[in-house]
């Protein structure tokens, strides 16, 4: 992508529209003639500051050319009417190669009596994610200052517990001990939440006979530490459990921190 690039898409906006060239022909829309020696109305486009924002991975992806329309016309009624004009050209441009915004306008007269419109718009080159694409950020990063923990001292014994998709810190206790009894914890779907980081706390009840089990998926073949459960039996332990592919074809949860989990 070049300049030559960026001044070819202008024109191309520009000469296009023909609610513009209504108005204005498209041989009058110049980079270099002045129209206020030629028959008027006219007009011409110039670049203004080209910003570079400093970044590391390219140069490209962070380039904002700005485009600087000016419009000369023998009235207030006839510039202004092309100016509102130049502007929704540049509002209805498609482009694959810039993101285009309206950025400052002016009007004014010279000294001969000249009137002049300026519309500048900036261009900048685009890049990552579209005008259409959705970004969903993990709760971790939303601008919270603490974790927010689904709290559940009352585990009942022998139950079920399916984790959450929004909540993803979770404290599990039991109000007593109970000899060889199991709480399951269903993971959701790897394939479905690759990335997606569980922080599971245990209370002090959780031992190698009153354990948390976390299980995989109900009726998929995905694994937990590359089974279809894994037991989590020691008090005050902690585990973070992530979703990954396992290879070009599987998925899992596989456990990527842990305190306490071993002797």
């Amino acid at each position: 992508m070049s300049m030559r690039t960026l001044l070819s898409e202008v024109r191309t906006a520009l000469t296009s529209y023909s609610g513009l060239t209504d108005l204005i022909p498209a041989n009058k829309i110049t980079f270099a003639r002045r129209p206020q020696r030629d028959e008027m109305p006219g007009l011409t486009v110039t670049l203004g500051n080209v910003d570079y924002e400093p970044v590391f991975t390219s140069y490209a992806a962070a380039t904002t050319y700005r485009v600087d329309v000016t419009i000369f016309g023998r009235s207030a009624d006839e510039t202004t009417e092309i100016h509102d004009q130049v502007k929704l050209a540049f509002l209805a441009a498609n482009s694959s190669n810039f993101k285009i915004r309206i950025f400052d306008e002016r009007y004014f007269v010279d000294v001969d009596n000249n009137h002049q419109g300026y519309v500048s718009a900036t261009w900048e080159m685009a890049s990552g994610l579209t005008n259409n694409t959705t970004t969903i950020l993990s709760p971790a990063f939303q601008g919270y200052d603490r974790m927010d923990i689904n709290y559940d001292y009352n585990v009942s014994v022998g139950g079920t517990t399916a984790l959450s998709a929004t909540e993803q810190v979770y404290f599990f206790d039991f109000a007593s001990a109970s000899s060889q009894a199991t709480h399951t914890v269903t993971l959701p779907k790897a394939e479905e939440n690759l990335g997606k980081i569980y922080t599971i706390l245990m209370g002090n009840n959780v031992d190698n006979n009153t354990l948390v089990q976390l299980s995989r998926f109900p009726g998929s073949s995905e694994t937990v530490e590359g089974n279809d459960s894994y037991d989590l039996n020691r008090a005050h332990s902690a585990v973070n459990v992530v979703a990954i592919k396992t290879s070009d074809t599987t998925y899992g949860w596989r456990i990527w921190a842990y305190h306490g989990l071993h002797d």
